[in-house]
């Protein structure tokens, strides 16, 4: 029993050194494995890039595409000929440097070529979008225009409230100057609610701008007789006839010549709103309330760029008539300051106070 002891033991001693080594050896040739996979991978990964690989993502190629693609239309159609060579001649620059080569992820790279555009220009219409959106899982892209639409009904038309305050005092709140077209029966509809008011406030803070049709529908109820010359716009196109705005008898109610009107206001009102507030305060037929708008006078367009982007570049510039100026990088200086935040009550009671001096 002793002899068959000891040859157990024995043989037990050289399988534990056998396990030894083989786990010695095996961490080996693991280790080695792992190390060439590392030197593998690092050898093909300008070959195969991860981010390119995903389908929503961009290329190296389509984001040298779209970029290349914008000097030359910022040199084409920028309003001011020698300010577009500067902002077209620093983003090359920038272009040069394989600043936004990384950014393969849409939205990261419309982020950045925003900002940098902005920057450069120092012109808030200067800015890149993309011409289609996805609708969510399982649905194909929406158009640009039919996202327009959406976003219209979504918000009534920019009409987010009307309403009869104290004291024959209306107000309106407008977030932004949609199509015309489709907005004018709203547009019609508000005013035609607010006829018997003897004040009338708009509220424009937050209010973007948008198209003009409707601020210019507005104000036609301000100006009684022959058409009022507003505005002449010049165009980045010198070939171009400046066009001229004038009022306009378009008014589906009465008129309210000589009405006390109110345009509360702030850093967020911009374009086609701030056109409404400074050509109201210029030809005196308005007060604006709140504090220093956005100062983007501008009017901008858009242009295509390759794989479903665009860019809105400003093409023109209005000066209004009484002002032979406009509002750009200014802003609309208020003629009440106050705080933007201001509560409706607040603001009742400093129409009430203006009302009331008009009147002695």
């Amino acid at each position: 029993m002793e002899n068959i002891l000891y040859l157990t033991k024995s043989k037990l001693s050289k399988i534990k050194i056998g396990i030894i080594y083989t786990l010695f050896f095996t961490s080996f040739l693991v280790a080695k494995t792992s190390e060439q996979r590392k030197t593998f991978n690092e050898e093909l990964s300008p070959v195969i890039n991860r981010e390119e690989m995903d389908p929503d993502n961009l290329t190296k190629n389509q984001i040298e595409e779209i970029i290349t693609a914008i000097p030359e239309l910022i040199l084409k159609h920028y309003v001011f000929e020698d300010k577009g060579k500067r902002i077209a001649g620093e983003f090359k620059k920038l272009v040069n440097s394989g600043k936004y080569i990384k950014f393969h992820d849409p939205d990261s790279l419309i982020n950045i070529l925003s900002k940098d555009l902005e920057e450069i220009s120092n012109d808030g219409h200067m800015y890149i979008k993309r011409k289609k959106q996805k609708a969510g899982s399982g649905s194909s892209e929406k158009s640009w225009e039919e996202l327009e639409k959406e976003n219209e009904l979504k918000d009534n038309y920019g009409f987010e409230s009307v309403r009869i305050l104290d004291d024959n005092t209306a107000y309106i709140k407008i977030t932004e100057f949609m199509h015309p077209k489709r907005t004018m029966p709203t547009a019609v509809a508000a005013m035609k609610l607010v006829e018997n008011s003897q004040n009338l406030i708009i509220d424009l803070r937050n209010n973007g701008g948008g198209y003009p049709g409707i601020m210019l529908y507005i104000l036609n109820h301000y100006f009684d007789g022959p058409p009022t010359h507003l505005s002449t716009t010049h165009f980045a196109d010198r070939n171009s006839t400046p066009y001229t705005q004038y009022t306009s008898d378009l008014v589906y109610g009465e008129l309210r010549d000589g009405s006390p009107l109110f345009l509360i206001v702030n850093e967020k009102t911009g374009s086609a709103a701030e056109y409404f507030a400074y050509t109201a305060q210029a030809f005196g037929i308005a007060k604006i309330i709140g504090e220093r708008t956005n100062g983007a006078a501008h009017m901008n367009e858009y242009f295509e760029l390759p794989h479903d982007f665009r860019i809105s570049i400003s093409t023109a510039a209005p000066v209004i008539t009484k002002t032979n100026s406009n509002w750009e990088l200014e802003g609309v200086i208020p003629n009440i300051e106050t705080d933007p935040n201001i509560s409706i009550e607040e603001i009742i009671s400093i129409v009430q106070n203006n009302t009331l001096e008009q009147k002695k």
